[in-house]
């Protein structure tokens, strides 16, 4: 009996052992969702004022002088050329040091008043050491400790800076349809929405030209004191740009055609148009061309009818502008920063741009990049070797990055490392162009034709002669010429 219930005990003790091993796995369960990593966003990087320790020594007349003269000195190491020299000391308020003796520049008070009177930019002092004029100098010697407040710009300042310019017409108006816009709100429409997509690509930082006086009336809180005292080191932090984009646009109109049947009343009514941009980049510091280019583009047509209702002029310009301001942003891109394949998992790719830059769609030619060459005169860079390598089409945009894939490889894709591939212009018309052929070459292809419409049967009928004494042309039949036979060659002759 006491055999039976030992093995009893031991058997529940093996069960109950096992099911806390069953049970510790769930227990850990919870320790993972706590460890997730933080995928939230990080907060936007504007810039910001830190304040900065630093040690200067200065030289002068009298303590006060001396001392002025290592403040100075101690903005200077912190904000460098950012501020002009011969006008710190004044700009500052240094000069309250003057007239105080030894004793008065060690105390706390005066620590308290440069501060004041620095407008927050000096933000502790303290004098290390003060040594009197010896005999072989007539000068006294400061040595100070300080904290100067410094502005840090955001991380985005090290991109390259583009400011767009103003874009120029030849004329005050356009004609977009049944009515004129101003080239004025036209150019102001392009000018921001160029802006907003060099933004969106993420490549640029653009500088803005049109708030300067809200920007200056910020500014001025500042320098006024209205604001807190460290905020003065946000003065002299506007940026200038590297490069400047300007536009002249010499064609831009929709135009309506009206022509009046000689045998009715009716006018037959037609509209095309389309646009014709140049544009430069410019060097800002040394005002040399980096590229210069024009850019065009075709509006769709609408056929001649003599029941018109009109078009929708706003849709028309809206359209015109979308169609500028893409070619605008790629021949900026392909200049600067080419599309490049950042990763590849078989035929699908990752590209390295996104935004108004790429439109999910659309499909681009694909080179593969080479040895690159130089010139042998100058020895300058002539780019590299390209090599075609297919076509890719865009399935998915986000505001950094396009997802897409490829089609039509010619090469070895596991030959190629990753970001030798780069895009090229946009192939347009593929689909159409191989759906016409086979359209056409379709057995019964006339029996499915669609019949034409109500309106243009009626522009037929308008545009045929009302009276019956008109002849009408009747379809001839031509008969099958006979095979003419082959002609004799010509014989030579010998007096020639």
């Amino acid at each position: 009996m006491r055999h039976i219930l030992c093995v009893t005990a031991l058997a529940a003790a093996t069960i109950l052992a096992a099911c806390g091993k069953q049970q510790a796995p769930a227990e850990k369960a919870p320790t993972a969702v706590t460890a997730a990593t933080n995928v939230a966003p990080p907060v936007p990087d504007v810039g910001k004022v830190v304040n900065v320790p630093t040690n200067a020594i200065g030289f002068g007349a009298s303590p006060g002088e001396a001392v002025a003269e290592a403040l100075k000195l101690a903005i200077l190491q912190v904000n460098g050329a950012a501020i002009q020299s011969t006008t710190v000391s004044a700009k500052y308020g240094l000069d309250v040091s003057l007239n105080q003796d030894s004793a008065s520049l060690r105390a706390n008070a005066f620590a308290d008043i440069v501060k004041q009177r620095s407008g927050g930019v000096v933000q502790n002092f303290k004098l290390v050491e003060l040594q009197e004029p010896t005999k072989g100098t007539n000068h006294y010697k400061a040595t100070i400790e300080a904290q100067i407040a410094k502005f840090t710009p955001s991380a985005d300042m090290q991109k390259i800076k583009v400011v767009i310019g103003p874009i120029h017409f030849d004329g005050a108006t356009v004609p977009m349809g049944d009515r004129t816009v101003s080239s004025a709100e036209i150019g102001a429409t392009l000018r921001q929405r160029i802006s907003d997509a060099l933004v969106q690509t993420g490549r640029f930082d653009v500088l803005d030209r049109e708030m300067s006086p809200e920007i200056e009336q910020e500014l001025s809180m500042i320098s006024s004191g209205q604001a807190p005292s460290a905020e003065l080191a946000k003065l002299s932090q506007a940026a200038s740009a590297d490069i400047g984009w300007s536009g002249r646009v010499s064609t831009l109109a929709y135009n309506r055609h009206v022509r009046k049947l000689q045998t009715s009343d009716r006018e037959l009514v037609s509209y095309e148009g389309g646009w014709a941009i140049s544009e430069k980049l410019v060097n800002v510091a040394t005002r040399q061309v980096m590229a210069s280019e024009s850019l065009r583009g075709v509006a769709p047509s609408v056929a001649p009818t003599t029941l018109s209702q009109g078009v929708d002029s706003i849709k028309v310009l809206e359209d015109i502008c979308s169609d500028i301001v893409n070619q605008v942003v790629t021949s900026v891109l392909r200049r600067t920063f080419p599309v490049t394949v950042v990763s590849r998992d078989g035929t699908n790719v990752v590209l390295s741009q996104g935004g108004q830059s790429m439109k999910e769609g659309n499909r681009y030619r694909v080179v593969a990049m080479g040895a690159e060459m130089k010139d042998p005169q100058t020895g300058q860079s002539l780019g590299r070797v390209e090599q075609p390598y297919g076509e890719l089409v865009v399935d998915r945009v986000t505001p950094n990055l396009s997802y897409g894939h490829l089609e039509n490889v010619h090469v070895n894709l596991d030959a190629l490392p990753v970001g030798g591939l780069q895009l090229r212009d946009e192939v347009k018309g593929r689909a159409l162009a191989q759906a016409a052929p086979a359209a056409a070459g379709a057995p019964g292809a006339e029996q499915f034709a669609p019949a034409p419409s109500s309106a243009v049967q009626a522009t037929q009928a308008t545009a045929a002669p009302a009276s019956s004494t008109v002849p009408v042309a009747k379809a001839v039949q031509t008969r099958p010429s006979p095979v003419a036979s082959e002609a004799p060659a010509p014989k030579a002759d010998d007096k020639w």
